[in-house]
Formats: structure tokens, C-alpha cells, sequence
């Protein structure tokens, strides 16, 4: 027998209809449908001598009752992995030295109470006792209540507490988790609720605590104090049922070793069997049925080709050891009936769409290479017929990447040519400096590009000089492995100087306005990788910008740039839809 340890806290096992608790810390917002789903579920799962109305409750209660909310302190915790201590939490820092003792000596009491149980039970439930206190704790709380209303039982009526009493403050050791009973050997779980750290209105005993009751349901409070487990005790024992799952999982492991079909099928339906009497009983391990994945590859064994299409798809499973050797034989079983031929052969009977679906399902288990996969979707896309199968197949086996975002980053140099009037006096073969930065996210992005060049010299030695600031917005036309073409188009801030040789300060100066567009060529070194970083490579960019500029007889023109810039990449890649262009 194999137990699996889930705590206390229980997650909604909707797979398997196993009943289950989720802790009230996780509603967050103190939201009122959480605090109902808790609600429900603890009313549901308590033992059947607790049960009773809320009247009930208020009828044979002798002690204080009240109607408000509760914040809980928690003030120490110890809690438990694999059989041993592993967390002490002082939280609140103040528990004096005495404090401290008085909750280890209750500590101590009770842990070492279990201890003393282990020897006088069968091994299996000895194990089950170590998993299942994986989750266990022991916590002292300081709860804080605060009064609405106080119930008179006399009168059965309500009524509004005394001002000096309209808080109250209690604190609980806490232990929650597997109990070991001895005659008969089994074991119990003991469900603490003192946790309850909703600031959500309910009815308070010095013993338990209504469902929600808000303030408009309690105008109408004698309607809801019929319903039946309106009230929850702060703590209660349920019986652990045995986890038959692994049992029955563990067996068609061993028939899948043999070949044995009938064994097979014998224990799936035993299993299934199990998961519906396992509805509403209390399991620390949850109960698991065989995974959509492990399913389908059954199915495929036992010749009925069922493709639960319509399931979510994991290349393995998650659930348990069991399932994780029957999924993987069934793999290569697979595998060898695709290699073989024999998987087109028992398909043979079936229709287009399914034998297309099967072959591309078990393809993607034999082959390592993406590419050949895709292309193997692609040739059957006329073939696959049935829209669930498409999207399973495209969903899951078909994966290729687009550019997400990237940067470029260089800086390079190059020739510039000047044209018009303005530019008479020759930029040809001197040399023009270039800056680059710019960002994309798939096709479309932007930034700027800034050149810096000369004039030849003229007229007693003056020169002009010129820095182009062009700002743009790109579009990338298409992509390849290495390569990558875009296109820019923005406007060009210009700052132009009349200079004169060997002297710092300008003659003239003037800034001025323009259009700017270019195209770049981008040849980088390496492919881009899916898992995206950086990568080298250089850039031939050609761009043309026109002005206007007083320092030369006020005179317009444009100039013509080619640079050739080293370039840096940094880049995301996004996963592409079968079918989207990137």
C-alpha cells in the first residue's frame, strides 16, 4: 500500500470528484464565494453525529454566542515533512519563555503520544501515518473577534453588545493532521478550523462557528438557521479511505510488462470503478484517474484508437511513479508499431482523419527534428479532417518561433554624397560616422540613427559639418535565418556648422528640419535560437535626408548615405500559430 501525503489543505480535485478543502488564507479579498466554497465543503465532510441545523446549535448551546467577524494571530507553528520537525515559527516574536515551554510541553505530549502508536499497527498504515503527517502542525492562535450582536436565549432574540464588550479575544493550541486509533488500527484525520481568518460575518460558540452570514441574509436569519450543517464544530475527525489508485495503476504497469490485454482492461475498469465510489470520501492522497495523455497511448495499445482530442496534452505525465512507467512503455510501444508499419496497418479501417492524426502523434515521438515534424502537419492538413484532432495536432506538435522583439545597437562608418545646391562643395569620399538604435517588436518599431560627416574644404579653408539626427519608424519586409531586411521613414533634425580650419568655434551655425528614408540589410553570424539572447553581425544601411541651411547662401539639398555599421541583437522570440506569419 502507498500513501501520498496532500496535508490538511486540500486542493479541488475536479478530475476525480475526490472531495477536497481549500484553506481559507488563499480567499483573497476575504471573497464570499471562496468562504462558501470552504463552507461547503467542510459541511459536506462532517461526520454524521455533528451534524445539525443552526437552530439546533443555538438551542442546546449554554455558553456566549455572538454574531461579528475574527482575525486570527497565528502566535507559533510547528510543522512536520517526511516524519520530522523541519519548521518552528515564532511569527509574532513575543511569546515569553514560559509561553514557549507551555506549547512545546503540549507539543511534545501529543507528537510523542503518535510515536508510541506506531509500534502496535501494521506496517502499511505505519507508512500511511508518515506521509499523510508530511503536512502536520501544531499552532497556537490568538483569535480577535469583533461584536455585532449578542444572543440572548432566553428572549431568542438579538441584541447589541455593551459598549465596553464589543471585542473579545481567544487563543487555541492547535494540532491538525493524521491520528493514529489503535483498536481497530486506522487511521483518522482531525480537521482544525479555528484558522478561519475570513473577516466575513458568521455566528460564533465557544466551540464552532456558523456558515457566512451577512448582514442582509441575517434580517432573515430563521430561514437560514434551518438549513441543515449551518453550523461547523472547530474541530472535527473524519476517517482516511485507502488510495486504491496506485494499486490498480501498479497492475496494468505489470500486465503492460507481460502483454497481458485482458489484465489490462480487467484494471482500468476497476480503477474507473473506484473513482466514482471515491466520490465525497476523504483521501490524504487524491485519487487519480490515468491521464488524457496516458489514455490516448492506451487506446492506441488496445487497438480502439480513442484520441481524446478534446483533453489537455503533456509529452508526460505528472500524476504518479506508477503512471509515469505505464505512460512511458506505452510510448515505445507506439514507437515501435510506427516504425514497424504495423500502426498504418491497424488503421486501416479507419478514416483519413484518423490515420493522419495517429500518424503525425506517433511521428512526433519518434522524430527529434522540429522541421521534419512541421512539415509533416503540413502535408496532412487536407488529410485531418476533424476540427478537434487539427487543433490538438497544431496545438501541440507543431511548434515554430517568430521574431518577438529585438534591439539593435551598432555603430560603423561610411561615405556620404551631397546633391543640390547646399552641396556643391563636395561631402564625396569623406567619411561619415553612424550611430544606430532602434526597437522592434515583430514587424513594426522605431528609433533613431545619427551620422556625423564633413565637408571638403573650400573658400580660405572653410568646411561645413554636419550631425543628422534621423528619428523613424521601421517596418521589417522579411526575415531569414541570417538575414533581415527593413525599411525607415521619419523626419531628420540637422545641426550644421560653417567652420574654418584648425578653429574650434563656428563661423555660422543653424538648425534646420528635413525627411528622412533608408533600408538596411542586416547579415548576422548565427541563426536566432527559441530560447532567444544576442547575437553579432553587420549592417549595410543606405538612407537619404533633405534641409534646408542659411551657412552656404542659403541653400537646400539632400545627402545620400551608405555606412556599414557592426551591429548587436538582442532579441525575444515569440511561438507562432500554425499558420501566423511572423
Amino acid at each position: 500500500m502507498r500513501w501520498v501525503s496532500s496535508g490538511i489543505f486540500f486542493i479541488v480535485a475536479l478530475c476525480t470528484a475526490v472531495l477536497s478543502y481549500a484553506e481559507p488564507g488563499y480567499c483573497f479579498f476575504n471573497s464570499r464565494e471562496c468562504e462558501d466554497l470552504i463552507d461547503s465543503v467542510e459541511a459536506a465532510r462532517l461526520p454524521d453525529s455533528l451534524r445539525m441545523t443552526l437552530q439546533e446549535k443555538l438551542d442546546s448551546d449554554t455558553g456566549f454566542v455572538f454574531w461579528g467577524t475574527a482575525n486570527v494571530i497565528t502566535l507559533s507553528t510547528v510543522s512536520y515533512h517526511n516524519g520530522k520537525m523541519d519548521f518552528w515559527s515564532d511569527k509574532e516574536k513575543n511569546l515569553s519563555k514560559e509561553q514557549k515551554s507551555e506549547f512545546f510541553l503540549w507539543h511534545d505530549k501529543q507528537h510523542n503520544l503518535s510515536l508510541r502508536k506506531l509500534d502496535s499497527i501494521p506496517s502499511d498504515l505505519k507508512n500511511a501515518y508518515i506521509g499523510a503527517s508530511n503536512y502536520a502542525y501544531y499552532r497556537l492562535l490568538k483569535v480577535e473577534y469583533q461584536i455585532n450582536k449578542v444572543y440572548d436565549r432566553h428572549t431568542r432574540t438579538w441584541r447589541d453588545p455593551e459598549t465596553y464588550y464589543d471585542t473579545l479575544s481567544r487563543t487555541y493550541l492547535i494540532y491538525s493532521g493524521p491520528v493514529i486509533e489503535t483498536t481497530p488500527p486506522k487511521l483518522l484525520a482531525e480537521i482544525s478550523l479555528e484558522g478561519d481568518a475570513s473577516k466575513l460575518e458568521r455566528i460564533y460558540f465557544s466551540d464552532g462557528h456558523s456558515r457566512i452570514i451577512e448582514k442582509d441574509e441575517f434580517k432573515s436569519l430563521e430561514t437560514i438557521a434551518k438549513r441543515q450543517d449551518s453550523y461547523l464544530p472547530n474541530r472535527f475527525k473524519i476517517e482516511i479511505s485507502k488510495d486504491m489508485s496506485p494499486i490498480y495503476k501498479e497492475q496494468i504497469k505489470e500486465a503492460l510488462v507481460i502483454g497481458d490485454k485482458d489484465a489490462i482492461r480487467e484494471n482500468t475498469a476497476k480503477l474507473d470503478t473506484f473513482l466514482v465510489h471515491a466520490h465525497k470520501r476523504f483521501f490524504y492522497s487524491s485519487p487519480s484517474n490515468l491521464s488524457s495523455n496516458t489514455k490516448r497511448l492506451l487506446s492506441a495499445y488496445l487497438r480502439t484508437f480513442e484520441d481524446y482530442a478534446d483533453c489537455p496534452y503533456s509529452p508526460s505525465p505528472y500524476v504518479d511513479d506508477e503512471e509515469a512507467a505505464i505512460h512511458a512503455m506505452l510510448q515505445d510501444s507506439l514507437r515501435a508499431m510506427y516504425r514497424s508499419g504495423e500502426l498504418e496497418n491497424a488503421l486501416l479501417d479507419r478514416s483519413s482523419s484518423d490515420r493522419a492524426f495517429w500518424r503525425i502523434l506517433a511521428a512526433a515521438l519518434v522524430s527529434d527534428n522540429q522541421s521534419d515534424l512541421n512539415a509533416l502537419i503540413k502535408a496532412n492538413e487536407d488529410s485531418v479532417k476533424k476540427i478537434e484532432q487539427w487543433n490538438f495536432i497544431t496545438t501541440n506538435f507543431y511548434v515554430d518561433y517568430g521574431v518577438g522583439w529585438n534591439i539593435q545597437i551598432g555603430m560603423g562608418g561610411g561615405l556620404s554624397l551631397g546633391f543640390g545646391d547646399a552641396f556643391s562643395y563636395d561631402f564625396d569620399n569623406h567619411p561619415t560616422f553612424d550611430i544606430t538604435l532602434e526597437f522592434f517588436y515583430k514587424k513594426i518599431g522605431g528609433g533613431y540613427n545619427t551620422r556625423i560627416l564633413h565637408s571638403k574644404t573650400f573658400d580660405d579653408n572653410k568646411f561645413q559639418s554636419l550631425v543628422l539626427i534621423d528619428l523613424y519608424a521601421g517596418y521589417r519586409t522579411f526575415v531569414t535565418s541570417y538575414v533581415e531586411n527593413r525599411i525607415y521613414l521619419g523626419p531628420t533634425i540637422l545641426f550644421s556648422d560653417l567652420q574654418v580650419k584648425d578653429v574650434e568655434k563656428p563661423l555660422k551655425s543653424h538648425v534646420g528640419a528635413g525627411l528622412h528614408f533608408g533600408t538596411a540589410f542586416d547579415f548576422y553570424f548565427t541563426k536566432y535560437k527559441d530560447d532567444g539572447q544576442f547575437r553579432l553581425g553587420l549592417r549595410l544601411f543606405a538612407s537619404v535626408s533633405n534641409y534646408y541651411t542659411d551657412i552656404v547662401k542659403d541653400s537646400d539639398g539632400g545627402i545620400f548615405s551608405v555606412t556599414l555599421t557592426p551591429l548587436m541583437q538582442f532579441y525575444d522570440r515569440s511561438k507562432k500559430k500554425y499558420g501566423e506569419a511572423h
